[in-house]
Parts: C-alpha cells; sequence; structure tokens
C-alpha cells in the first residue's frame, strides 16, 4: 500500500471514470500485511459484490467513506464487509439502509469528499470489529506528524490488489506544499489535507479510496485522491475529517431520525 493514498490515477482521467472504478480503486503502496485486529474500524465498501472501496466504522451503524465512491448510486447496490482481514472473504456482511454523500462534491474538484453510510442492521463489535473516534472539529495534524493509513488498494501504480489488508505508515505534508505541488492545475483546499514521503514510495492506490487516515487513535482523514500512486513530490490528498465534522454529525443524525420516524 503506497503511501500514495492519492487516488493513483491521473487526474485527467478521473472526470472520464465511473464514481466508483477510476477513484475507488485506490489501494495501499509501500505497506506492510496486517491483520484486521490492528484495524478494526476497517470496512470494505462492496459495490453489487466486489470490492470497491474502504471505509471507517464510527458507530455500530455508521460508515463513513468517500463521497465519489457512492456518489449517484443507490444503497442497495452496496454491502459492507466487517470484520475480515480480506476484502472477498470471511468476517460478516451487512447491508447498507441509506446513505448522503457532500452536496457540494463534485470530481472536478474533489473537493467535500466524504459520505456517510447507514446501517439497518448495526454491526456487533469485538476483536475484530470496532469502532474509532472522528478527530473534534477545526483540529489540526502538526506538519510531520505519523499517520496511519490502512486498505486494500493497489500495492503499485497499475497493479494488482493484495489479499491481505494493507498498512502504511506516512507522515502529515505542510498545505501549502502540498499545494504547491498540485499548483497550478490541481487546487488543495481547506477540506483536504496531504500526506506522503518526499521520496514516494508509501501511499494509498486504487481500491483505497475512502479508507481511513488515522491521527492519534482518531479518524483524520479519508483516502480521496492524488497524481498517481507514491510518485515522489506528489503526496496523497485526503478528505480532511475535521473540517466536515460538524457535516457528518449533523447527517448522522438526520439519518438516524430518518429511519426512527418511518417506523411510525
Amino acid at each position: 500500500m503506497t503511501n500514495s493514498l492519492l487516488i493513483c490515477f491521473t487526474i485527467l482521467g478521473l472526470a472520464a471514470s465511473s464514481p466508483t472504478k477510476p477513484i475507488g480503486d485506490i489501494r495501499i503502496v509501500g505497506g506492510e500485511d496486517i491483520v484486521i485486529t490492528e484495524a478494526p474500524y476497517q470496512v470494505s465498501v462492496m459495490f453489487r459484490g466486489a470490492h470497491s472501496c474502504g471505509g471507517t466504522l464510527v458507530a455500530a451503524d455508521i460508515v463513513v467513506t468517500a463521497a465519489h465512491c457512492v456518489m449517484s448510486f443507490a444503497p442497495e447496490d452496496y454491502r459492507i464487509r466487517v470484520g475480515s482481514s480480506f476484502h472477498q472473504r470471511d468476517g460478516m456482511l451487512y447491508d447498507v439502509g441509506d446513505l448522503a454523500w457532500h452536496p457540494d462534491f463534485n470530481f472536478a474538484s474533489m473537493d467535500n469528499d466524504i459520505a456517510i453510510l447507514w446501517l439497518p442492521k448495526p454491526v456487533m463489535f469485538g476483536d475484530t470489529v470496532e469502532a474509532i473516534e472522528m478527530v473534534e472539529t477545526n483540529s489540526e495534524i502538526p506538519d510531520g506528524d505519523i499517520t496511519i493509513v490502512t486498505g486494500w488498494g493497489h500495492m503499485e501504480e497499475g497493479g494488482g490488489n493484495p489479499s491481505v489488508l494493507q498498512r502504511v505508515i506516512v507522515p502529515k505534508i505542510n498545505e501549502a506544499a502540498c499545494a504547491e505541488a498540485y499548483s497550478p492545475i490541481y487546487a488543495i483546499t481547506p477540506r483536504m489535507l496531504c500526506a506522503g514521503t518526499p521520496e514516494g514510495g508509501k501511499d494509498a492506490c486504487q481500491g483505497d479510496s475512502g479508507g481511513p487516515l488515522v491521527h492519534k487513535k482518531k479518524l483524520a482523514g479519508i483516502v480521496s485522491w492524488g497524481l498517481g500512486c507514491a510518485r515522489p513530490e506528489y503526496p496523497g490528498v485526503y478528505t480532511k475529517v475535521s473540517a466536515l465534522r460538524e457535516w457528518v454529525d449533523e447527517n448522522i443524525t438526520n439519518l438516524r431520525l430518518k429511519h426512527i420516524l418511518r417506523r411510525f
């Protein structure tokens, strides 16, 4: 899992790709095999029976993922696999009852790349399945601090998927430096954060999209996009959870209330 959790695709191909395939196919490069007990919050978001994106359990009935993974599709197109080190087997499968993606997301800018999935049947917690806290609103990760990214994305740019869950450790990159790296073609907004190594070799890639970036045991980022996978001088770009925490909290409440009220 190369630390290029950036979307392992050139953004030129982004507009021509389907919302689940191109962007959702980001995977981890330069990582290591781990078992699910080391990241029990990690889930596989399955689109019509196949692994499409990563996701993160933040409550027994809520998964946070990337908007580009689910935009324009129906809840019944998705299932969630939890509690497995493998995206194609083991663990437990749960239906998705409803979903919401940020209304200001679009593929041109990749800004506000966040979505919430509601599970009508809450997951059962245990050693292999556990929720993770989200970072607080407007909190910041200091430049250079270590973050952890996990997923089943490509292990090299243009390569294949691993069968076992991968983990990569990458430092958080200064936003101004990240913006300069992608300028003038791509913009880094206040709702994005960057992580990677200057020499490359570690990143998220296709298939990792929607998965977690964790800082100090809290969900701080969501694998979103990037230029290739683990390329030198092009860090991975993640959705910044702290900048969108209020939207997340509001829409978790809205989804839950919507389905409670439907019972009456």
